[in-house]
């Protein structure tokens, strides 16, 4: 069982108020890649942008506590990566040529 500081006295995570510093981190990560989304939907960049995207919500997925976030990130990253690739296929672009 991982425990946390809370300032008071070590706690399970699960009971903290505080957010453990890695969950902290991913979260910021993903606000991060987020803020860099292209202007335009349709292009390569769009399509690289939704890849990062997918990482750091795979990232995400590894240190939330409960297991349904766990499941919504990872499917989440999952359509990110679809999406990347169909914009791919629009803009006439293989995987083997990113």
């Amino acid at each position: 069982m991982k425990l946390v500081h809370d300032g008071v006295d070590r706690v399970p995570i699960e009971r903290s108020l505080v957010v453990d510093p890695v969950l902290k981190h991913s979260l910021h990560h993903l606000r991060s890649v987020q803020s860099q989304r292209p202007p335009a939907a349709d292009s390569v960049e769009f399509a690289d942008w939704r890849e990062e995207v997918a990482g750091a919500l795979d990232a995400l997925a590894c240190v939330l506590v409960f297991e349904e976030d766990r499941v919504r990130a990872r499917a989440e990253a999952a359509a990110a990566r679809e999406h990347a690739i169909e914009i791919r296929r629009r803009c006439g672009v293989g995987a083997s040529e990113r």
